[in-house]
């Protein structure tokens, strides 16, 4: 073994014994220590190697401590749940008197953010949201007084509305294979702790669904995360932070988190591929394909036509778009179903094992 001050490189070789014969497979290859993650070659080849095998040395103690999930696009299709959430508030809006629509509203949510963006300002989603909201009832407005008439307490209420009819629609549209891959998860990780990290106001702990399979989720507009959502490493962090706080709680103290299989699945090449796996994690990619899933990544493209919904504007767009091109080389695992997600964090885990053991040499 060799080291210096930016790179530690494992060469070794390693027996594995079949239990009911005498065959013995030797292979090498290494890792840098500059990566909390083998690069995609390394990956595939090691896991490959893994694969074949039907038995393993006792040495290997497969385990996934940690699996975050991004929720949008990931456990359930956001454009369909958006859209019953925008539905009930428009019909709530009518109800006070304010006769607006879902294009208008969506046009008021745009206009906020460019003039947003021109003074480099940023703001949450839910803030975004009450202003679009105060906006439309202002126009509905004919009082001369409608800055007092139009009260924080109405535009929250009216907030509120939409979050819960966002929250029940997740529950309704949720992917149809979400909730065996948790249970699968579960089962064969009984210790793995599981948490959402999501940009937007999305909580899986309110769906009644899947809430028992997770244990915090982490929100772009938490006090503690706020303005640094994804793609910033700050969401990943606290997300990270909250783990170790959880862990000590089960009697667990986490000193290192390289020591830690940690695995983060998204939708997003940028906000959750890239972004997670700089910060260490191995980042699967939910490229889900079919109808059912209704996955709105690829729409997000300077090139296409943007989700009615979207409110990013031309220069967001273009930044993503470079950065979803970087992201593509972070891909520990690729899943097209939910359903693979239990043989792809298997694949994972076994890797890991697999590095912690060659760092013990």
């Amino acid at each position: 073994m060799t080291k210096n001050n930016t790179l530690f490189r494992f060469i070794t070789s390693f027996l594995f014994h079949q239990l009911h014969g005498k065959v013995v497979l030797a292979f090498s290859f290494s890792f840098s220590q500059s990566n909390t993650f083998p690069n995609r070659k390394q990956y595939v080849t090691a896991a490959s190697s893994i694969n074949k095998m039907n038995t393993y040395s006792p040495i290997f103690q497969l385990s996934a401590n940690f699996i975050t999930f991004d929720l949008d696009d990931t456990i359930f299709p956001v454009e369909p749940v958006i859209a019953h959430a925008d539905k009930a508030l428009i019909h709530h809006l009518g109800t006070l008197g304010c006769s607006t629509t879902r294009d208008n509203y969506l046009r008021s949510t745009k206009i906020i953010r460019t003039e947003l963006s021109k003074q480099e300002n940023i703001i949450t989603y839910t803030e975004l949201r009450k202003r679009a909201i105060k906006m439309e009832m202002m126009k509905s407005s004919s009082s001369p007084t409608n800055e007092i008439i139009i009260s924080d307490k109405i535009v929250s209420d009216c907030y509120d509305v939409w979050e819960q009819n966002r929250h029940s629609a997740a529950n309704i549209y949720l992917y149809h294979d979400a909730i065996l891959m948790l249970e699968e998860i579960k089962e064969k990780y009984p210790d793995v702790i599981i948490a959402a990290i999501t940009n937007g106001k999305a909580n899986p702990l309110k769906m009644t669904k899947i809430r028992k399979y997770f244990d915090y989720c982490v929100s772009g507009e938490d006090n503690d995360v706020f303005p640094l959502r994804k793609p910033h490493h700050g969401i990943y962090n606290v997300a990270m932070e909250r783990y170790k706080e959880l862990c000590k709680t089960r009697g667990t103290i986490v000193t290192d988190m390289d020591e830690i299989c940690w695995i983060h699945v998204g939708d997003d090449l940028a906000n959750d591929v890239g972004a997670s796996a700089e910060c260490g994690a191995y980042a699967v990619w939910a490229d889900l394909v079919g109808e059912e899933y209704n996955q709105t990544a690829s729409r997000r493209d300077v090139n296409t036509v943007q989700p009615i919904w979207s409110t990013a504007t031309k220069v967001e767009i273009e930044k993503r778009t470079l950065l979803n091109r970087e992201a593509k080389k972070y891909i520990s695992e690729r899943i097209t179903t939910l359903r693979a997600l239990p043989k792809a964090v298997q694949r994972i885990t076994k890797l890991k094992d697999l590095k912690r053991n060659v760092t013990k040499f």
